[in-house]
């Protein structure tokens, strides 16, 4: 089944759209729709979890917030072509990121591509991590880095900024316990966009 009805009748109103991916317990997003106090904007949270998606209901109350419990790839495809204005994605699942299961997880960013405005943003924090649990030195970090960099811009998005980290104001568990390991866990913070076609 497609929630594209539902989806579409909730968020058309609104003059934006803010999608996060994987929105756990809902604290990020709620941070999110409280800090902007835009009613003209619509919050779609996606979850596979449902326990996680029921806590996240108690936290999001509000009008223009819809949380979906499903797959992101289900989703996402039910959003109009060149849709969504920013797309929210904290400590993607390895299956979303991984460096050996690039081949993979390609086609899930061109899809989040072609559902974006021109000029949206994917908004992405990941981290990496020493297979020996080791600290990650500084060369493997900056490899790394250059490597997913050159990976999206490979897909079609442009780089506005990174940032070695995350958000002081992203909030998650995760987020807690790697902030807690940093010679272990190096996050980095990627803000991508979508570039205007030629023909605009």
């Amino acid at each position: 089944m497609c929630f594209k009805d539902s989806i579409i009748s909730t968020i058309s109103p609104c003059q934006r759209v803010v999608v996060e991916l994987g929105i756990g317990d809902g604290r990020l997003l709620e941070k999110v729709v409280r800090d902007r106090k835009s009613t003209q904007t619509c919050y779609v949270g996606i979850e596979i979890d449902a326990k996680q998606i029921q806590i996240a209901h108690e936290r999001l109350r509000e009008k223009n917030v819809s949380l979906v419990n499903e797959s992101f790839e289900k989703v996402i495809s039910c959003f109009p072509d060149n849709y969504v204005d920013e797309f929210i994605f904290v400590l993607p699942p390895p299956e979303y990121i991984d460096k050996s299961m690039g081949s993979q997880w390609s086609s899930f960013y061109r899809e989040i591509f072609k559902k974006m405005k021109e000029n949206g943003s994917l908004t992405m924090v990941t981290e990496i991590i020493n297979n020996l649990l080791e600290p990650v030195t500084n060369r493997e970090f900056k490899i790394w880095k250059n490597w997913l960099m050159s990976k999206f811009t490979s897909l079609g998005f442009i780089i506005k900024e990174t940032h070695d980290g995350s958000p002081s104001y992203f909030s998650s568990r995760y987020l807690e316990q790697f902030r807690g390991d940093t010679s272990r866990i190096k996050m980095v913070t990627l803000i991508l966009l979508k570039p205007y076609s030629i023909s605009s």
